[in-house]
């Protein structure tokens, strides 16, 4: 199928078998690298055919991000790394790729690399005040889910930096020759224990696509609005902090991430707090009522298969939401206190979500921000209709809310009263306050441009004279992010994003097609290496290197492979499960050779090579969920990264020779 190879770098979605002319045009000036390097190898070739050799990282958060950067350090170090055509990673792999594609000429600076990330790691400080900006920015969103809470306040805080960068800015490194070329991975939720076609998604510099169906978009326009394969509307790009949530949300069992994340989310209230200082004007206590009930709820969600005491729960339930304001929130935790125990798994989920809602109804926007709404509402919007001139000259009224709102709608106002009052202001408040204030006219030729626009990255004016209507606006995005961020949690929703395959009547994928929002996760809950991308037949791989960072089993990526590729009809050489017996006690190589030419290696990363007998050792020490390492800590992973490839450097180069020389066969 190539349906559609001409609009390849344009707004409709490609559909095709072959690879985005980007990628063509890269790996053809790689190549040219690639050539260089087996000559100095002294490695015959067929210059026309020369098959592609692919590096795989897998997943395994910090100790992933750091056995990847020993591990293309050493590869550079003993004159491997040229003759790599692809790299892919999933999960903390990805993250280490994503730092050093920023840079046009990595691979040539790895040691610097190597450096900059260890110091990072170890010596950066997370910024609480970037990440909360950024995510309230993305709470603005329909689409928001726990990967942007996650990107920005769990990745964020690993990694220490956020990154706002684009994935399309890496067409530099990736276009120059000098470096492989990047390929990342993601699944869609909703299938991947399926193993069905549409499963795997990758991310390229130049496009973002879904190789088993042969559908692509072009990078720039991934998560915007399309119908049909045709741009309905054109979405900002995702940043890269964004795309490692994305990429790494896997790193430890759903209790862990829970907790992560509500802990960072219990940052919010009392940073709001000590930022204004003002309780009156934005009623905290009502806010931390809210903020302690939607805790409680989540926590009595965690414990709907666990068995554990829930009456405490219940009993701090009662007493906060006992009140005339709260009736209904109130009334289904005493319902639901009586049919807890005899209620079956299910059931418990569903009234936790359920009483989620009744908290959103009984704590609405409009009770939470107290005073700026107040005067947004009753000065204002409640005389729109008797007095509309009156509001309009009342410029005390105008000063008190945020930035003059009224000289924006004004010419809106007398002729459409009510849809101001109802369509602009009421019902978008609570997502965008100020811009549903602000809509209609941008006619603010007489007032402060600066005053009456956010910023590109959302964020209200920060010196105006309307020091409670800021604090008001800051507190109702806030609002916005808690209740978010909680129904996420109870729903379990991750990484929603506008689905570009969306009534695509050309793709056969009802799955995929029928619904307008995609929900993406970490490639690993799948297959914790990429097995499936670099195996794009275009991609001509005969060669695959994979170093392999998992926790557990250290087989268990080429188990799923070869389940994955017995399904799926993909070529892929037979495993001798006999091999793959000393789970505990690895070798640090292992070689699979197919009857189609494709050769895997296999590197665990910690083996009995490498780290004998401390193997459980180095495993318990670099745990996935690890956030935190010291400079020693890094330094010796580092180190038992960069042993794995001295130690079968002979090996992989006998495997790149046996590979050219098969293609003279």
């Amino acid at each position: 199928m190539d349906t559609d190879v001409a609009g390849q770098g344009t707004t409709k979605v490609r559909l095709s078998t072959s690879l985005s002319k980007g990628e063509k045009e890269a790996t053809d000036i790689r190549k040219e690298k690639i050539k260089e390097a087996l000559a100095a190898h002294k490695i015959p070739y067929d210059s026309d055919t020369v098959p592609n050799i692919a590096v795989l990282g897998s997943g395994g958060g910090l100790r992933a991000m750091l056995a990847l950067c020993g591990t293309l350090v050493e590869l550079q170090e003993q004159n491997l790394l040229d003759c790599i055509m692809y790299l892919s990673g999933v999960s903390g792999s990805a993250w280490c790729m994503s730092s050093f594609y920023k840079t046009e000429n990595w691979a040539e600076r790895l040691k610097e690399m190597e450096k900059h990330q260890c110091e990072t790691l170890t010596q950066s400080e997370f910024d609480f005040e970037a990440a909360a900006k950024a995510v309230l920015d993305a709470a603005s969103d329909e689409n928001y889910s726990l990967t942007d809470f996650w990107a920005y306040f769990i990745v964020h805080k690993m990694v220490k930096q956020l990154d706002e960068t684009t994935l399309s800015e890496q067409r530099r490194s990736s276009e120059s020759g000098k470096n492989p070329y990047p390929v990342y991975a993601a699944v869609n939720s909703d299938t991947f224990e399926e193993d069905l076609a549409g499963t795997w998604f990758e991310f390229t510099p130049h496009e973002v696509g879904v190789p088993g169906l042969g559908a692509y978009v072009d990078l720039r326009y991934f998560g915007s609005v399309f119908e049909n394969r045709q741009l309905k509307e054109e979405k900002p790009q995702k940043n890269m902090c964004y795309l490692q949530g994305l990429w790494g949300s896997a790193l430890g069992s759903e209790r862990e991430i829970y907790e992560s994340i509500k802990d960072s989310l219990g940052l919010f209230p009392n940073q709001d707090r000590s930022r204004t200082g003002d309780e009156e004007t934005w009623d905290f206590q009502v806010v931390s009522t809210f903020y302690q009930a939607y805790q409680c709820v989540v926590e009595l969600h965690l414990r709907v298969v666990d068995g554990k005491e829930v009456d405490a729960l219940f009993d701090k339930l009662e007493k906060l939401l006992n009140t005339p304001k709260t009736t209904k929130s109130y009334e289904m935790v005493r319902k639901m206190r009586k049919t807890w125990p005899s209620s079956d798994a299910t059931k418990r989920k569903n009234d936790c979500i359920g009483l989620g809602k009744a908290l959103e109804s009984d704590f609405g926007v409009e009770k939470m921000l107290g005073k700026p709404l107040k005067v947004i509402k009753e000065k204002v919007v409640d005389k729109i209709v008797e007095k509309p001139m009156e509001v309009i000259k009342d410029n005390r009224v105008v000063d008190t809310v945020v930035n003059k709102p009224m000289e924006t709608i004004k010419d809106k106002l007398l002729k459409k009263p009510m849809e101001v009052m109802k369509g602009k202001t009421v019902d978008k408040v609570a997502d965008k306050p100020k811009e549903a204030i602000k809509n209609g006219s941008q006619a603010a030729s007489s007032g402060n441009k600066e005053a009456d626009q956010l910023n590109p990255r959302g964020k209200p004016p920060s010196e105006q004279p309307t020091e409670a209507a800021n604090v008001g606006y800051r507190v109702l995005r806030f609002v916005n992010v808690v209740r978010k961020t909680y129904s996420c949690l109870l729903t379990w929703t991750w990484g929603t994003i506008n689905n570009f395959l969306y009534k695509c009547s050309d793709v056969n994928a009802p799955a995929l097609t029928e619904e307008p929002v995609l929900s993406l996760i970490d490639a690993g809950l799948a297959i914790n290496t990429a097995y499936p991308l670099i195996l794009h037949p275009e991609r001509n791989v005969k060669l695959i290197l994979s170093f392999d960072f998992s926790s557990g089993d250290p087989f268990e990526t080429l188990k799923k492979t070869v389940d994955y590729c017995k399904t799926q009809k993909i070529p892929f050489p037979r495993i001798d499960e006999k091999e793959l017996n000393d789970t505990e006690n690895p070798r640090d190589c292992y070689i699979f050779r197919g009857d189609n030419g494709l050769t895997v290696m296999h590197f665990p990363l910690f083996n009995k090579v490498n780290c004998p007998g401390k193997i459980k050792e180095y495993s318990d020490q670099f745990s996935t969920f690890k956030r935190n390492y010291t400079r020693e800590e890094t330094e010796k992973l580092i180190v038992a990264a960069k042993k794995n490839v001295i130690n079968v450097r002979q090996k992989i180069l006998e495997e790149i020779k046996r590979t050219m020389g098969s293609q003279y066969a």
